[in-house]
């Protein structure tokens, strides 16, 4: 073989090792191509699975804000309401008619009462002389023997009952706010069951 043919076999077997390795380079490139797109598309899924998550949360939030703000809202008005509820009903108490405010304590004292016996203080309400005559009837009346305290109390209406350290405060201040908390829950339970 010639020196010619050597060369020759030598460029067509170095012209097909060539065009292997860029066969093999091409191959290698689309397969990288490939895990590449591959990659990139989990990578988008995965960031846009993150972000619907987090919209998710986001609008999970946003409602149970909106739920929050509107119970404030509602809690507002309803206590807005219970206040003026009860100050009406003390304002009606406070100024109602001294015969039904007599009624009233006539009833309402020997329910208080365990002995029949105590010292009655009464609060701004009425005069004396009605006062000593509403002891009075009270005695008649139940056969006990109260006596009238020598001085007011310093509340509007209603009375305290003593019998020696022993003390039942029944005065407006005393009821409304001891028991206003039984009144409201009752009243919540009534608001609730409107809802």
């Amino acid at each position: 073989m010639s020196v010619e043919g050597i060369i020759a076999r030598i460029m067509s077997d170095a012209e097909k090792e060539s065009g292997a390795i860029l066969d093999e380079a091409r191959r290698q490139a689309e397969a990288i191509g490939s895990d590449n797109r591959r990659e990139a598309d989990e990578y988008q899924e995965m960031q846009k699975g993150i972000l619907d998550e987090r919209h998710r949360k986001e609008m999970q939030r946003a409602i149970l804000n909106r739920r929050l703000e509107q119970r404030k809202r509602i809690l507002s008005a309803r206590q807005h309401w219970m206040d003026r509820a009860f100050e009406e009903s003390r304002r009606k108490l406070i100024d109602q008619p001294l015969k039904e405010y007599q009624t009233l304590m006539k009833k309402l004292i020997p329910r208080v009462s365990s002995t029949k016996d105590e010292e009655l203080q009464f609060g701004a309400k009425g005069g004396d002389a009605d006062l000593k005559a509403l002891v009075s009837e009270l005695n008649r009346e139940t056969g006990g023997s109260y006596r009238l305290a020598g001085k007011r109390g310093d509340f509007e209406w209603g009375f305290v009952l003593r019998k020696g350290k022993v003390e039942t405060n029944m005065s407006i201040d005393s009821l409304f706010k001891y028991k206003r908390s039984d009144l409201e829950q009752k009243a919540w339970e009534l608001f609730d069951a409107d809802l």
